[in-house]
């Protein structure tokens, strides 16, 4: 017979504090970029600062509502093998290889692999969710910062 509170039979429950910090985190660059546009030189400053303060903001609270939701997958494999509390440190390590990895993977193919092992990490299993978001991802990073910013950077593909 399963003990009452062990994880797999009681009832999924949603986690309030990634909403919370997702809150304070938007908030914060709210904050950040209202200051700075206070001291902003004109229109060609705040078209720089605006729509990076506001992606920023929007990302952080849609990352804190998606993670409200009980784990799944590998996530919770996770979290009942080293605990809810790796997950973080293992994102860290992740975003560390891929750092190091990219000037020699290309910027093209490590962002597509890192962001398709970071949504696994988090517990995403549908390949064509997968599959989406890292090449559309990938690709759209690297025509910003190649094409738009004229940003130098080591691609392989695009």
């Amino acid at each position: 017979m399963a003990h009452p509170t062990d994880p797999d039979t009681s009832a999924p429950r949603r986690r309030w504090g990634p909403l919370v910090f997702a809150a304070l985190l938007a908030l914060a660059m709210l904050v950040y970029a209202w200051s700075v546009m206070g001291i902003a030189r004109g229109l060609t400053d705040w078209l720089l600062i605006l729509p990076v303060a506001l992606i920023g903001a929007v990302a952080a609270l849609w990352a804190g509502v998606a993670d409200m939701k009980p784990l799944t997958g590998l996530a919770k494999t996770v979290e009942r093998t080293w605990g809810e509390d790796t997950k973080p440190i293992l994102l860290l390590v992740l975003t560390g290889a891929y750092a190091c990895a990219a000037p020699f993977a290309g910027f093209d193919v490590g962002t597509a692999v890192f962001i398709l092992l970071a949504l696994l990490l988090q517990g995403e299993r549908s390949w064509w969710k997968l599959a989406l978001a890292s090449l559309a991802g990938a690709a759209l990073m690297t025509w910003i910062f190649t094409d738009l910013l004229s940003v130098r950077l080591p691609t392989l593909l695009f």
